[in-house]
């Protein structure tokens, strides 16, 4: 008879651990059940370098990967390859990560994934990123001049291409620690949407060690998409104007107009174009690393973007007077033949925010600003601090584009180069701001959505506390059954 319900005891105590495991084992999939994303841990298998479910891409700008120019402004085929930080470095989130990197050579690459999501969804991809960048070994820290350019972006088509279309986030330069990267877009009509992360070490000297890893990502749906209105759209509705449709102007270039998500790259290879062409059609109308602006006009074939040849004004066609008549005045509006000008000036930005407060934001000397044009460097001036702002004067009109370097111990606020459109007979002014490199170092923190990190970190961090708690609570559990037990036991033996 105890024999009986010593079996009867130890059965119920099998049935209640083997619940208690089931329960905790199971309700992390309840939680990771919103993500849309397949093998969001990078986890194994891997093909080719490549994480299960995803894919990968890379920008080449082709020849120039074998010369490899001095200047270094080109991006190469990185590698790919499973990240499972077998010296403890930090290097993963989990078991793998997905690593991309290259050694000796600038590189521009990630991986992407697409999935079907309902149209008009909003959505949120988030992923955890790491980047390094030395010629040692880690743990040895990163130089901090190589920046990773690390990028994460979403095509809300789900076209899979990631050089048309794309919505990108601000670039993180954050070196030797994770960090939380995040963008959020509405999914288009086409039911799909793709997701990108990119990291881009370009216009450095190429070091042994440049390398970035990422794990954890997410995309999840945080608003539902908006039912249609009851009310039809009216019949006499515009239609859409075509997305890639070149457009002649009355000087006989084609020109694209730039949309969202547009790159340089992506225009090249719509219409069939070099990269070097296309920069040298559109020279100083261009942003730092090929940046383009929504809404600019690139030119794809005939005329560059520049301002015809001023014609000399002829000597007779100086105006006369009769006696006794009072000569007109000169009118405000310069003559075209007018020549252009351009003001620089450089101060300290204490708070970064690119604009200059004169009351408490100086000038700076050391500062070297180089101006070129079309047709070759423009001039070269170094500032003194004091007599700023100072004039390139006597320019042709056109395009032109100015280059800086910081004082010693400082950053420029902004781009590293400049655009300016300069027009006959006016004068352009442009102030440059510098941070100390400490302060700019420290401003240069992601702007990433809080809600996505949070929720992300605070999402994992419940399952497993509750998974932790279950699992105590079932030991406590099971403690005091057998205590039961143990008591049971013995109470019928002193009978």
């Amino acid at each position: 008879m105890q024999l009986k319900r010593s079996f009867l005891i130890l059965s119920v105590l099998v049935l209640l651990v083997g619940g208690l495991y089931v329960t905790s084992t199971r309700q992390p999939a309840t939680a990771q059940a919103q993500n849309l994303l397949v093998n969001p841990g990078f986890d194994m298998p891997y093909n080719d370098g490549v994480a299960n479910g995803w894919a990968a891409w890379y920008e080449d700008s082709g020849d120039k990967c074998n010369t490899k120019p001095p200047d270094w402004d080109f991006v190469c085929r990185p590698g790919w390859s499973e990240e499972m930080d077998y010296n403890s470095l930090g290097l993963t989130q989990g078991a793998p990560s997905q690593h991309v990197g290259a050694q000796y050579i600038t590189w521009h690459g990630g991986v992407y994934q697409t999935v079907s999501v309902t149209p008009g969804s909003q959505v949120r991809f988030t992923v955890m990123g790491y980047s390094r960048a030395a010629n040692e070994q880690p743990p040895a820290p990163s130089y901090t001049d190589w920046a990773p350019r690390m990028q994460v972006g979403i095509d809300p088509e789900g076209r899979g291409q990631w050089y048309t279309g794309v919505i990108w986030s601000g670039e993180n330069n954050i070196r030797d620690s994770w960090q939380a990267l995040s963008i959020e877009t509405t999914a288009g009509a086409s039911g799909k949407v793709t997701v990108f992360v990119s990291s881009q070490f370009r216009l450095v000297v190429p070091l042994s060690h440049m390398d970035s890893w990422w794990d954890n990502a997410r995309l999840e749906i945080v608003a539902p998409a908006v039912p249609p209105t009851a009310t039809p759209a009216p019949t006499s509705a515009v239609p859409p104007t075509p997305r890639f449709t070149p457009t002649p102007r009355p000087d006989g270039a084609v020109v694209h107009i730039v949309q969202s998500g547009d790159t340089l790259y992506g225009i090249a290879l719509q219409y069939n174009v070099t990269l070097d062409e296309l920069r040298r059609l559109n020279a100083g109308t261009l942003g730092p690393n090929d940046l383009l602006q929504v809404g600019q006009e690139v030119v794809i074939s005939g005329a560059p973007i520049t301002l015809p040849t001023p014609t000399p004004m002829p000597t007779e066609a100086a105006p006369t007077t009769t006696p006794g008549e009072t000569p007109a005045a000169p009118t405000q509006a310069a003559p075209a033949g007018d020549m252009a000008g351009l003001c620089v000036s450089a101060y300290y930005d204490r708070n970064g925010d690119g604009f200059q407060q004169p009351e408490t934001e100086g000038l700076l000397p050391s500062a070297v600003i180089a101006l070129v044009g079309t047709a070759g460097p423009a001039g070269t001036y170094t500032t003194d601090g004091i007599s700023e702002p100072y004039c390139f004067q006597n320019l042709q009109p056109g395009n032109y584009v100015l280059r800086q370097t910081p004082p010693a111990g400082y950053q420029a606020v902004g781009p590293g180069e400049w655009g300016v459109m300069l027009s006959g007979g006016q004068i352009s002014a442009l102030q440059l701001g510098y941070a100390r490199a400490a302060e700019a170092t420290s401003e240069a923190q992601p702007t990433v959505p809080a809600a996505a990190p949070t929720e992300e970190a605070s999402g994992n961090g419940l399952s497993k506390t509750l998974n932790t708690i279950v699992r105590i609570s079932g030991i406590i559990v099971l403690l005091l059954l057998i205590s039961v037990a143990v008591l049971f036991f013995l109470s019928r033996r002193a009978r």
